[in-house]
């Protein structure tokens, strides 16, 4: 009897670990990458080692206002996130027709074709592809209007000949490889169309989440291994909203919930900020990081800037309390490299992170620079950004000091180390020209560096200007032709190098 109670009982025990497997660890599933979940055809990119602190879902997401890459220009996209700790890429260019306007046309055959090269680069890379769908009514940008046809155009919600519609885009991006969508609702209008709102009111996300609920409830059963991302209207903040309230109630659980910090833009992003909206939304966020996305410059600014620098500020244990983070690049691919490949440093062990190390790391490893220097000059010039207060602490250290000593009427060391770097600067466009065998890298960066040339010029220019006698007759020309020629690099729209022009109008100004 008593052997057959412990054959009884070894029999409970594990049919209890087939059919309960939730009940092993209390801890939750193990923190590991999504293509660590299914294998990986031989040809594919092997698999890295999972530290416990990497995020799980580490992407790129082509999310961005304005041209949207070229095929080729993804192909090598993918190419240098597997080489940087990425695994997921997310189809989601803002001017793509098919992504928005368009959403329900159906690709071409040339189209899809090319889609699936690309889908099948991915896979090769070990990258998982995101495909994004965005139906809704688009938010016109500023200077723009909300027309009838953008309206017209839009999915309407209770209409089941749109549904299927946005049904048959899915299955064809299916029947080539996709199995994870984002439906996104991001920088769409807060209303529905006047049909909708006879079965909504003004509960406009109602609407978004019954529908998401519904395609993955449908898809689901189509293909288990379907899955769905959401990008809500409400997709940051730190305080609570209808819309989030719909979104912990009503969204099936499984979704993943895009949020982009306390704003669109973040200077950080911390665990503490996490764990509010992880409360707010009822999951964990799955991060898109608006870092180093330029798009806003072009359309908002009017002032297109580059954002060379490395990733900041964001918290060391972020990993345990998101899902993932993508990161939102510019519209110039080449260039985003370089933060990139820190933000997949930053993704891939955060915890040791030091972005000025992992900032040389990627300046060291970047295609086609051979005059390493140079090229890091140029960067440090292009990495003023929200992240850290638009500071070039090197170029104001060296006029802090230089300003000190023409004050005290001593010229010397700070002088020489000024002079030295403006005319590196003035030189620096023919100095990368020449060395620089990525040549779509250089086409991309090349209106900033002659903008930058020639600012490091007319500040030779001013240094020279403030050892001018008095009396010398050459000072009032000089003069004129400074601020002639300040006037023009301040109307030239691009943004790189304010301190150096900061510097040449303090220099007219001491003189005066």
């Amino acid at each position: 009897m008593k052997k057959k109670n412990i054959l009884i009982l070894i029999i409970i025990i594990v049919l209890g670990m087939i059919f309960i497997p939730g009940q092993l660890d209390q801890s939750g599933p193990p923190n590991v990458t999504p293509n660590d979940q299914q294998p990986i055809d031989s040809d594919s990119k092997p698999k890295e080692d999972v530290l416990s602190d990497t995020f799980a879902i580490r992407g790129v997401i082509e999310g961005f206002y304005g041209e949207p890459w070229t095929m080729g220009q993804r192909m090598k996209m993918l190419e240098f996130m597997s080489q940087n700790h990425f695994n997921t890429y997310i189809y989601a260019p803002k001017d793509d027709p098919y992504q928005r306007t368009q959403w329900g046309d159906l690709y071409s055959d040339l189209r899809l074709s090319q889609m699936k090269q690309l889908i099948k680069s991915a896979e090769k890379n070990g990258i998982d592809f995101v495909y994004s769908i965005s139906p809704g009514i688009p938010a016109p940008l500023p200077g723009e209007t909300l027309t009838s046809s953008m309206i017209a155009n839009s999915i309407t919600f209770t209409s089941d000949s749109d549904v299927q519609r946005l049904r048959n885009k899915l299955e064809q991006l299916q029947s080539i490889g996709v199995q994870t969508f984002m439906l996104s609702f991001d920088d769409v209008e807060h209303s529905l169309k006047p049909i909708d709102e006879k079965v909504y009111g003004s509960d406009y996300h109602l609407a978004h989440i019954d529908l998401a609920n519904q395609l993955l409830l449908e898809e689901k059963q189509k293909d288990p291994k379907f899955k769905l991302w959401f990008a809500p209207t409400d997709y940051y903040g730190l305080n609570d909203s209808p819309y989030w309230s719909g979104i912990r109630s009503y969204l099936e659980s499984s979704i993943q919930v895009i949020w982009t910090g306390s704003w669109v833009l973040n200077k950080e992003i911390t665990s503490d900020q996490v764990q509010q909206v992880t409360n707010l939304i009822g999951r964990k966020p799955l991060i898109w990081d608006n870092y180093p996305v330029n798009d806003y410059t072009y359309v908002v600014r009017k002032a297109p800037q580059l954002f060379m620098g490395p990733l900041e500020n964001r918290s060391p244990d972020l990993s345990s309390y998101v899902s993932g983070l993508i990161a939102n690049p510019m519209i110039q691919p080449e260039s985003s490299k370089i933060s990139l490949a820190t933000i997949g440093q930053y993704l891939y062990n955060p915890t040791s992170y030091n972005s000025q190390k992992a900032w040389e790391l990627a300046l060291e490893n970047t295609e086609g620079i051979v005059n390493t220097a140079a090229f890091q000059r140029f960067c440090l010039y292009s990495s003023p950004s929200l992240l850290n207060d638009d500071i070039n602490s090197y170029f104001l250290d060296l006029t802090a000091q230089f300003w000190q000593d023409y004050q005290n009427g001593q010229r010397g060391a700070s002088e020489t180390n000024l002079r030295q770097e403006l005319e590196s600067l003035s030189t620096l466009p023919n100095s990368l020209r020449q060395t620089i065998s990525n040549k779509e890298l250089l086409t991309e960066i090349n209106p900033w560096l002659n903008l930058l040339g020639e600012e490091g010029k007319v500040a030779l220019q001013a240094l020279d200007y403030l050892y001018l006698s008095v009396n010398d007759p050459q000072k009032s020309v000089m003069e004129n032709d400074l601020e002639s020629k300040i006037q023009a690099l301040k109307s030239n729209n691009l943004k790189i190098g304010t301190e150096i022009l900061d510097f040449i109008s303090s220099a007219i100004q001491a003189r005066k």
